[in-house]
């Protein structure tokens, strides 16, 4: 089974939604035994609390999803028990990097570079100070982009 991270700052916004988005588009392919997903954040913040408000209301009415995860930290053995920790922007690579042990098995890519519409961005932006439009503009990002990451797994396990 290929095990996913997603990581962004507070573990309330963007990382839970790609967490969603992406097991969505898993169990849309019938690919539950194949694939599995959690989220974290850099930063504690927000330890134990569920996603943001308006990031689960902007999930329940865009893509019917419900968010129930609770914010938890990342830390080193993150690194040995995934196969890919996605970062949201590069200042949560540079974070997640600092904290690699030397056994580390996981793969860090960062989330942005699976957008099929726009090429060498780097970052989902964090639209926790913005408004309800910045949350939808995120939705869909996350939406292409785990889309994208997923096709990309199932392309490099095949071969």
């Amino acid at each position: 089974m290929i095990s996913v991270l997603f990581v962004c700052l507070g573990n309330i916004c963007r990382s839970p939604l790609a967490e969603a988005l992406f097991m969505q588009h898993v169990n849309k392919q019938l690919l539950n035994d194949k694939f599995k997903a959690d989220s974290a954040g850099t930063a504690s913040y927000h330890l134990g609390e569920l996603a943001d408000i308006r990031t689960r209301n902007t999930a329940l009415r865009i893509s019917n999803l419900k968010l129930t995860h609770k914010a938890r930290q990342f830390n080193s053995q993150d690194f040995l028990l995934f196969d890919y920790i996605v970062a949201m922007d590069k200042t949560n690579f540079q974070n997640i990097m600092k904290l690699r042990p030397d056994n580390a098995k996981a793969e860090v890519l960062l989330m942005r570079h699976f957008d099929s519409m726009i090429q060498n961005e780097d970052t989902i932006p964090d639209p926790y100070y913005g408004t309800d439009i910045d949350f939808e503009e995120v939705h869909y990002m996350l939406l292409d982009c785990t889309q994208t990451f997923l096709k990309k797994l199932n392309a490099k396990n095949k071969n």
